[in-house]
């Protein structure tokens, strides 16, 4: 205190200290809200409402609650605003429905009433928009909590341990009865018994009680329990966004189009000098690509090319299905033992669907290219499921590009007679390559190829 302040006769009041622990309210322990003890089917069950505690609260106070509560962490900076409000695909039906989910969402985040199912590949969106939605309901003073699947369930399972902090049927009630719900990354989890159980029970609940939720899953509904899909895909409730093609097909994060690199393989980047080393070669490299052009103006049956590695193949390729897709056709770009690997480690004959699932999305896409054939492992499992897909797609005349760098006679004979039928296959060979060359011995059903890269 100075002495000019001392002769003004004025009286200053200390600051109190700023308390070290904040006193919770014992009717909602801090959370802000309670919910009516009344029984299943009444119109408030499950519902949560404003504790007396926060009749007071300032509008800056109650935010900072509801923020603390919603577990959003990091992803508080995901809204509305600094959302692509069309997605981030390409594709214009793809953008269409990410442009009917935002909009949805963002009338979840005024009234917090009803589901939301998003479904699609890595990276299309999904998590951004669930997160923005959430921060929206804060916003608007509706208490929403952000929960990924797995880590939910690893949160549970410690519940059960005596150490634990937060009882398990606490935590359970806390997560299933919460106002608003997100669960991210829905289908990630590993598949157990009581894992899948657990789960179940939190979702039937929210929907017997038609608690607002949404889910962020990169599966499509086929793929989820009878019980779930029953549930997630109720009309009267929920409402469905594939965000992308190719969600919950298995074998999404194997399209090698989407890499940067593959990415930037397009017809104007192509340069026929770099991959000629004289003029006859590059007479026969420009043949390739303008009827490769062709092709990808007009999908249709099989485009087989041929050639030495460093020969543009993989070029050729990628630039097929980089203007299909940039014209909306949807395509996977999958190299062969890649996708020969997925294959395996989803086989199970326990449990098939898991397997099914990215067989049948191979062997049914739009147009499928496969890069490296011949470059796999040969064993009789390989050759089996590899001609399986290919006999569909070449029985289905399903537009199909292969690339390789194997001769004739080093293919298994039942997938040679498909790829050099000229009723439905066109073959593109690139340089000086001898495919029908007779110096090399002729490959056995079940034997190994030759091993190669692009």
């Amino acid at each position: 205190m100075n002495d000019a302040t001392q002769q003004a006769g004025e009286r200053i009041t200390p600051l109190e200290p700023e308390p070290t622990e904040v006193d919770l309210c014992a009717r909602c322990g801090g959370a802000g809200f309670v919910r009516r003890t009344v029984r299943l089917g009444h119109p408030d069950f499950g519902k949560a409402f404003p504790c007396e505690c926060t009749q007071d609260e300032k509008d800056d106070e109650r935010l900072d609650r509801l923020q603390r509560y919603s577990n959003l962490g990091p992803l508080a900076r995901l809204t509305f605003e600094n959302l692509i409000e069309r997605g981030r695909s390409p594709n214009s039906s793809h953008q269409e429905s990410f442009a009917s989910a935002v909009g949805t969402a963002r009338s979840f985040a005024d009234a917090a009433s009803g589901w939301i199912v998003l479904s699609g590949p890595s990276g299309c969106g999904k998590t951004h928009l669930a997160a923005a939605a959430a921060n929206g309901c804060i916003e608007r003073g509706h208490a929403a909590l952000f929960m990924v699947v797995p880590d939910l369930l690893d949160h549970l399972r410690a519940a059960y341990q005596p150490s634990s902090e937060v009882a398990y049927n606490e935590l359970f009630e806390l997560v299933r009865n919460a106002p608003v719900l997100v669960l991210d990354d829905l289908g990630v989890q590993s598949s157990t018994g009581w894992a899948d159980e657990k789960l179940f029970q939190l979702v039937n609940h929210r929907y017997n009680a038609q608690l607002p939720t949404i889910f962020t899953t990169n599966l499509e509904l086929a793929a989820f329990d009878q019980r779930l899909q029953t549930r997630l895909g109720d009309p009267t409730l929920a409402q469905v966004f594939t965000l992308e093609a190719g969600g919950g097909s298995g074998v999404s994060d194997l399209d090698s189009l989407d890499l940067p690199l593959l990415r930037a393989m397009t017809f104007k980047t192509f340069d026929a000098r770099l991959l000629a080393a004289d003029d006859d070669e590059m007479k026969n490299v420009q043949n390739a690509y303008r009827q490769a052009m062709s092709f990808a103006q007009e999908p249709k049956d099989w485009l087989v090319i041929a050639g030495h590695t460093g020969r543009g193949k993989t070029r050729i390729a990628a630039g097929i299905g980089n203007f299909c897709r940039e014209a909306g056709v949807e395509v996977i770009f999958l190299v062969v033992p890649d996708l020969l690997d997925r294959l395996r480690s989803s086989y199970s004959p326990q449990s098939p669907s898991a397997f099914d699932r990215v067989f049948d999305q191979v062997r049914t896409v739009p147009l499928l290219i496969l890069d490296d054939l011949g470059s796999q492992s040969g064993t009789p499992w390989a050759d089996e499921k590899l001609f399986q897909l290919l006999n569909h797609r070449y029985n289905a005349c399903l537009p199909t590009v292969i690339t390789t760098n194997a001769s004739a006679g080093q293919i298994e004979d039942r997938l040679l007679t498909r790829l050099t039928d000229p009723a439905i296959s066109s073959m593109l060979l690139m340089g000086r390559f001898d495919f029908w060359g007779k110096g090399e011995p002729k490959r056995s059903s079940g034997g190994r190829g030759s091993r190669g890269r692009r």
